[in-house]
């Protein structure tokens, strides 16, 4: 039984904004590219840049793990404070939320290049940048893996970095396939619920969301795929939805089983009954970047532990 929808609440690009898991990670350094650059952005507009950017002031993470995945960390002059991958970066000076960047600083930064993201909603804050001379990319708001291919070819070319991009992306659509095949063997297809949020409504992933596809790549029935984007649901449409797997994306002080399973009424859950439910990293499902793959094959392992055991 499928669940169906109470309210939608923004796509994953501002949600992973103010997500914070931190992993550690390998150091960057970068070719050296002194062409002229032209790229075309998510605001439509074309910027040309005279040599590829030594600074750069990134306002997302998912920004920043893409430069750090095309090896150029070290341009990185300064970051949001929702960056925390990979460890080091939080050595680079922070200049405050993703949606509400100390704009003076930034300027003041005199950065080579701004790298914005098109789920920020800071469009006038950019525009102050521009002004003083300073030219922004801004990064579309993907919502499927395509897409996310897509903006790293963008940021790799913005950076000179074209060739570690094309390497990054060809990395990353073979684990996504090596999933699937370990995957598409599996013994039966399991209905999964996500909850992405449970204080104080409860809120899942819905058709259009990094979850739905990553859900369908591992051979699995997303119980929400009826709801579009990231929306609430109640306690009722879930229990009545009966899912074989209930997968949590937020930090929480109880082990998910536990706290889940604690609730009235859920105890009849297929997924509670069997002792499925699982934590998932917030960060590798929802942030737009090179991680993605491993939040899929972490995916992989909650719903089908015996055909990636196999891979």
């Amino acid at each position: 039984m499928k669940i169906k929808a109470l309210m939608i609440i923004p796509a994953a690009g501002t949600l992973a904004a103010c997500s914070t898991d931190g992993e550690s990670g390998n150091d960057g350094s970068s070719n050296e590219n002194t062409e002229a650059i032209e790229v075309t952005d998510a605001s439509g507009e074309t910027i040309t840049l005279d040599e590829a950017p030594d600074e750069i002031v990134s306002l997302m993470p998912s920004n920043t793990e893409i430069v750090y995945e095309l090896g150029a960390l070290n341009k990185i002059e300064a970051r949001t404070d929702a960056d925390t991958y990979p460890e080091e970066v939080t050595d680079i000076e922070s200049v405050g939320s993703g949606l509400e960047p100390n704009i003076e600083e930034v300027i003041a930064m005199d950065p080579d290049m701004v790298l914005a993201h098109a789920s920020s909603g800071i469009e006038d804050s950019l525009s102050q940048v521009e002004e003083a001379g300073i030219p922004v990319i801004t990064v579309p708001d993907a919502q499927s893996f395509d897409a996310v291919y897509d903006s790293i070819e963008l940021i790799g070319t913005a950076i000179g970095e074209e060739e570690e991009a094309k390497e990054v992306i060809g990395e990353m659509k073979k684990d996504v396939s090596d999933v699937k095949k370990a995957t598409e063997e599996a013994e039966s297809s399991q209905e999964v619920y996500v909850e992405v949020g449970a204080s104080p409504d409860l809120y899942t992933a819905g058709s259009g969301t990094f979850i739905d596809e990553m859900l369908s790549a591992v051979h699995a029935e997303n119980a929400a795929s009826e709801l579009e984007g990231w929306s609430m649901v109640s306690e009722e449409e879930i229990i009545d939805a009966s899912p074989d797997v209930i997968l949590t994306t937020y930090p929480t002080e109880k082990e998910p089983l536990e706290m889940i399973g604690s609730r009235e009424g859920w105890e009849t859950v297929p997924a509670v009954e069997n002792d499925e439910v699982y934590a998932l990293s917030s960060d590798k499902v929802s942030r737009p970047g090179p991680r993605l793959t491993e939040g899929l094959e972490e995916m992989a392992e909650r719903i089908h532990p015996d055909a990636m055991a196999e891979k």
